[in-house]
This record gives C-alpha cells, sequence and structure tokens, in this order.
C-alpha cells in the first residue's frame, strides 16, 4: 500500500459520525497513481470504560482532527488490521504516544519501521472482553486480516476482505474499481480473492467462524456500511467458504475458482 503512494484529498475530510452506540466512522478520501479515489474509513469503538479503539488509523489532514476523536473518549488501543491499512499508524501514534499499537499477524516481519507494536493472536485483549471480538484469516504467504465484531450493536468490521463501493462522484472512479476487480455491490474484490482468501482453507475457517456471529451491519473500510440484510448478504457473498453443520464440502473445482 504504501509503494502506490496514497495521498489523502484535503478537501474532504468530515467528521467523526455515530453508526450506533458506541460505534463511530471517520471517512476519508485517498487519491491514487492515475487520478482514481478511494473511499477510507476508519471505525472507532468506544468500549464501556470509555476507552477507543481505532481500526485502520487516518490520516490527521486538518486542524482539529484529533480533537474531534477526543471529544469520543480516550486512544487506548490503536489496531492495524491487515497487511495494508498501517500506512497512517506512525503518524498516529505521534499523536496519541500513550495508546498500544496492535497490528495484524506477519505485518511486524513485513513492514520494519512501525512503531513498537503487539500482534493481535486468535483471542480478544482482556480488555475487550464480551464487547469487541475477533477472527484472524491468514497469514497467507504472509497476508492477513484481523476481522472484528461489535456484540453490543451487531456491528461487523471489514477492512480489505470486502468492499460495497456502490456510489461514486466521477464515472472515472466507477470505471476505474470496475476495471480494477472491485464488484457492484458488498463481496470481495478480485485482489481480495488473489491475496487475502487464496487458500481457501484457511479463508473457511475464518469465515465459517464469522458467520456464527449475530451479524446486524457490516461496517467496511472502501464503501457504503451495510446495514439492511446485513448477514444474509455476508453468507451470499461468502458462500463458497462458509461452511455451515450438515452442509456438503466443496468441491475442487469450487475451491480452485476460490
Amino acid at each position: 500500500m504504501k509503494l502506490a503512494a496514497p495521498r489523502a484529498v484535503a478537501t474532504f475530510a468530515p467528521r467523526p459520525q455515530q453508526l450506533a452506540r458506541g460505534v463511530w466512522v471517520l471517512d476519508r478520501e485517498l487519491r491514487l497513481p492515475g487520478g482514481a479515489r478511494l473511499p477510507l474509513r476508519t471505525t472507532i469503538i468506544r468500549l464501556s470504560s470509555g476507552a477507543l479503539v481505532v481500526v485502520s488509523p487516518p490520516p490527521l489532514i486538518e486542524p482539529g482532527a484529533a480533537a474531534a476523536i477526543d471529544s469520543i473518549g480516550v486512544v487506548r488501543q490503536v489496531v492495524a488490521p491487515n497487511t495494508f491499512h498501517y500506512v497512517y499508524a506512525a503518524e498516529f501514534m505521534v499523536r496519541y504516544p500513550a495508546a498500544s499499537l496492535l497490528v495484524s499477524p506477519g505485518l511486524l516481519e513485513r513492514v520494519t519501521e512501525l512503531p513498537p507494536a503487539e500482534e493481535l493472536g486468535p483471542s480478544p485483549p482482556e480488555v475487550w472482553s464480551g464487547e469487541l471480538d475477533l477472527a484472524v484469516l491468514g497469514p497467507v504467504r504472509g497476508l492477513s486480516e484481523v476481522v472484528f465484531f461489535h456484540h453490543p450493536t451487531g456491528a461487523l468490521i471489514l477492512t480489505d476482505l470486502a468492499f460495497n463501493m456502490t456510489r461514486f462522484a466521477r464515472r472515472f472512479d466507477r470505471v476505474a474499481w470496475r476495471l480494477a476487480g472491485v464488484p457492484d455491490g458488498f463481496g470481495p474484490s478480485r485482489t481480495s480473492r488473489l491475496l487475502l482468501l487464496r487458500d481457501h482453507a484457511v479463508a473457511s475457517r475464518c469465515l465459517s467462524r464469522v458467520s456464527e456471529w449475530p451479524i446486524r451491519q457490516i461496517v467496511v473500510a472502501h464503501g457504503e456500511v451495510v446495514g439492511h440484510d446485513a448477514k444474509a448478504r455476508f453468507l451470499k457473498a461468502f458462500a463458497r467458504y462458509v461452511v455451515t453443520p450438515g452442509a456438503p464440502p466443496h468441491t475442487a473445482s469450487e475451491q480452485s475458482r476460490a
């Protein structure tokens, strides 16, 4: 991601918006080489203690950006949730030096210039107990993503595992992202399938566990929040990976298409 040299669009800097009780989103836009714009979303979870967990730290591009976050609560943990969403972590940690940086498995080996961090494991940190859960996909050839679930609101938090880019201010962006393999609706992109989902068995273990959560809405890093029939849409998008009790196993040909 860093090699792509994304640049935050300085004129697009809305304040955090509350999505549900204890859940806020902070939206930004990135300009990539070639001119395409990519929506980027940070999810902020406020635990019952008042501590904030910031998933996908955003670029702090406007005056008062940190103050808007501070008005929600005290930033205690910052999460780089997958192999790609770490670009603004170092900058963000300068503003919040007392917070802990948590990263997806394998990221510290791939990106050695990150600030001191702790790698997330198969179980959530104790301070999240009963509120924020997780499931780890990977690492697969060094690539991974951590999926989060906020129990009080039923919010599933995805990063690059699935997109939901259906609204575009410019026709150029729609054409560019469709050509790049981003689906016309909620689901994994071509890049997600080739990288994060390439090992069918690994993906199936993670996504089958995720499917057991009572999902009521899905927050994606790129695109619109899924608020209607969220669980059904998740199951449809990842049907080839989700194993339900009593269901027949996927055939080899089905797995090769994944």
